[in-house]
């Protein structure tokens, strides 16, 4: 009796298991065709990016921080560098003094310093300017490290340009006219 119970026993949980493997083989098919996450009437609404405009767009375009020189693991003398580009397809002529760059130094809750200028004439399609600030820098202290400046740069006009009677000096664009960075990325430079 005890063995024909152990037998129905063992059985039972071989056909379980039989079942569950073979369930577990078994590919369940979705009742309507699964969609892309992609809808494709939005996907036609997609334009690619606008090409860059006919008329001269001096914009800022980037950033870039760079160790001069390492003193210590942490320390050393940083380079911060503005990156003018004139981004449209026409060229922009203008007369000397009408325009420049701004680096400012911004610390943590601070007031924004003035720490590089250059001044800029003319600029061909895609041709740059840079204004460059160099400064010690200790990625362990305080005021670089625990709560570092950021950097921002600025295109600056006469406040008359418009009004100079040369369409050749609009800024078209002037919504890209500035940039920031954290100080945080040169930080990351002494790691």
């Amino acid at each position: 009796m005890k063995r024909s119970i152990y037998i129905i026993f063992f059985g039972l949980i071989l056909a379980l298991f039989s079942f569950s493997s073979a369930y577990a083989e078994t590919h369940i098919q979705p009742k309507e065709p699964l969609k892309s996450p992609v809808d494709k009437e939005k996907l036609e609404r997609i334009k690619p990016p606008p090409p860059p405009p006919k008329c001269p767009d001096p914009a800022v375009q980037k950033i870039d921080f760079a160790i001069v020189s390492k003193t210590s693991q942490f320390s050393g003398k940083v380079r911060i560098t503005g990156v003018v580009k004139n981004v449209g397809l026409e060229p922009y002529i203008s007369g000397p003094e009408q325009q420049a760059v701004y680096l400012y130094e911004v610390p943590m809750g601070g007031r924004a310093n003035l720490v590089a200028t250059r001044k800029f004439q003319n600029l061909n399609p895609g041709q740059e300017v840079k204004v460059i600030y160099e400064r010690n820098w200790n990625a362990s202290s305080p005021a670089e490290g625990e709560f570092p400046p950021s950097y921002r740069v600025i295109i600056g006009y006469d406040p008359d340009i418009r009004m100079d009677s040369n369409p050749k000096n609009d800024d078209c664009n002037m919504n890209n006219n500035q940039k920031e960075r954290s100080g945080t990325e040169i930080n990351a430079l002494f790691k």
